[in-house]
Order: C-alpha cells, then structure tokens, then sequence
C-alpha cells in the first residue's frame, strides 16, 4: 500500500514535471508575443543610437516583432546598462552593449550599478568601428613616422581629442603616446564628432575618434587620416595603413557593439535573439548602412562574445591601470 502510494506520488511528480517543460517549451516558441524594448544607453543621434535602431528595426522584420527603442543615456552607459541589468530574465529587454559597459567600465568605475559578468547574457555581437589617427592637414605630416619626427622635434607642441577621458580613442592615444615616447596631452570632448571638429579646425593638432566620425570630413582637406588602429585596413579607407603597417601592430583599438540580455533568460530565447541578429548582419542593405557609419558586421555566438568581452576587459584593465588613467 505505502509503497502504491509512494509510486503514485512520485508519478504525480514525473508528470507535472513534464507539463511544466512542456508548458515552458511552448511559451519559447510563442516569444516574443508582446513588445520587446531595445535600450540604447546613449543619446539619440551618435553611433549606438544609429546601430540600436538599424538592428531593432531589421530585427523586428526577421522576428516578426515589435521592438521599442528607448534611449537610457548618462554616465558614460551606465544608466542604460545598470536598467537592463534589473530587468526580467525573459529577452524583452535588449541592451546595445559597447566597449564601454562591457570594456572599460569595470575598470574605470570602482562602483557599478551593474555586474559585465553575472548580470548579462550575451546573445551576439553586431559591428565593430575602427579608431583612426586624425590630424589637421596643416600640421604637415603623411604618415606615422613623420607625426613621431615632428613630435620629438617639437616637445610640447602636440596634443589629441578623444570622444571623452576612458573612451577607446583615449586609451589608444595614451597607448600611441607610451609606444611612441611623444609628449603628448589629452583633451578630452563630449564625443568624437567635437573631437575631430577641433582637429580639423586646429583647436587641437589631431585626435583619436572612430573612423565614422573622420572619414567623411577628408573630402574637406582640412584633415589626414594617418593610420587605422585595426588589424586590417578599413573598406572605408582602403589606402590608409594600419598602426601595425605603420610598426605598431599592438595598438588595435575600436568601438565594439553587442547585444545584451539579462542572465538567465531562457537558451532558446537568447538562440532565436543570436538568430535573428545573424540574420540581419548578413543583409547587403545592412553592410551598406553599417558603411555609412565605417562599420563592420561582427557575429559571435554568444559564447564567442563573452570570451570576447570578458577579454577585453582584462586588456582596457591593464592598458588603464598601467598607464594610470582616470576617470577624474
């Protein structure tokens, strides 16, 4: 008899078990079926913004979904990330990581609202945008050898715009001024676009700024682009050379952007997101328009992303840390 009823229990279990990864499995098929939110954790108008709403919109088609981009600015991403990072772990809020709240951050902020690790689920990176060496066409050199002649011949004299103390552009033109020996000073800007405006103004003798930003301001004459901070050249700057070319193949630096989830949403949610976002980066009017901003498609599985970004971080955290740069 006890041992009827201890059967019958544990079928009971057995059974209800089944129901509910059944009634799980069925609602991962149904997502999404109510709006998804796509957190850009900048201000309308820059790069983040720009890829937020190109992949939300792109998305939406592939999904058959109904995604709502929402702009969380403030603190260099913070505000947006430590948002997502609270949110329900059911992939209907998506955050445009970048270099920043998955690089740099965790580093140059001793208190995060917001865990890189244990916080996010990484579903895919997006695109990847190169950081250039600018310089006002004025100051008269062609390459990087002729910057470093100049630059030891006129102690002082030199200077670099960055988008902002602890951005990829800064931490390049720090590592730039290391490699090179030159004595150079930062002047930070509230984004590249002011940057490279200065540079191309004579404010500041060059900056650091993301191709983007630079590319399209070379028709003026008033700047050259010396050397991209990649691995490879730029296709939107096909006869400008590497750092590495230029003999310093350690400088590679870009503004990276991935999407984000919050942890523990679902594997087959975070797989149809990975999907979706392959999709999209695979679409010739996608590469177009991620050309227009001096953009590269980068997929990454999830798994691919976060050894990625989990390696960045331990590389901006040595850059930061040996060449003591602060946020204040």
């Amino acid at each position: 008899m006890i041992m009827r009823q201890l059967l019958s229990t544990r079928l009971a279990r057995l059974a209800a078990a089944f129901l509910l990864a059944a009634c799980a499995g069925i609602a991962h098929a149904d997502y999404p079926d109510r709006p998804i939110q796509y957190i850009s954790p900048y201000a309308a108008g820059g790069a983040n913004d720009f890829l937020t709403r190109l992949m939300a919109q792109q998305m939406a088609g592939v999904m058959k979904a109904n995604i709502v981009v929402e702009n969380k600015a403030g603190a260099n991403g913070i505000v947006g990330a430590g948002f997502v990072s609270k949110a329900a772990p059911d992939g209907y809020t998506l955050l445009m990581g970048n270099s920043a709240t998955h690089g740099t951050n965790p580093t140059l902020y001793k208190a995060l609202p917001y865990d890189p690790n244990g916080d996010f689920a990484p579903v895919g990176m997006v695109a990847s945008v190169p950081i250039v060496l600018a310089v006002n066409a004025k100051l008269g050199v062609n390459s990087i050898a002729e910057l470093i002649a100049y630059g030891k011949s006129h102690p002082g004299k030199l200077a670099f715009g960055s988008s902002g103390v602890g951005g990829t552009g800064h931490l390049c033109g720090e590592a730039f001024k290391a490699a090179t020996g030159l004595d150079m000073v930062h002047v930070p800007y509230k984004g590249d676009a002011p940057a490279v405006a200065d540079a191309m103004g004579g404010q500041v003798p060059m900056a650091f700024v993301g191709v983007a930003s630079a590319a399209p301001l070379l028709a003026s004459g008033k700047i050259k682009i010396l050397a991209v901070a990649s691995t490879h050249r730029s296709g939107s700057l096909p006869n400008v050379p590497t750092m590495g070319e230029a003999g310093y193949k350690d400088l590679q630096f870009a503004q990276w952007y991935a999407l984000f989830t919050r942890a523990g949403t679902p594997a087959p949610v975070i797989d149809k997101l990975n999907q979706a976002t392959r999709a999209v980066l695979a679409k010739g009017d996608v590469k177009k328009s991620l050309a227009t901003q001096g953009a590269d498609p980068e997929y990454m599985t999830p798994d691919q992303l976060r050894a990625f970004y989990q390696s960045e971080i331990t590389r901006f955290a040595d850059i930061i840390n040996r060449l003591g740069i602060k946020t204040e």
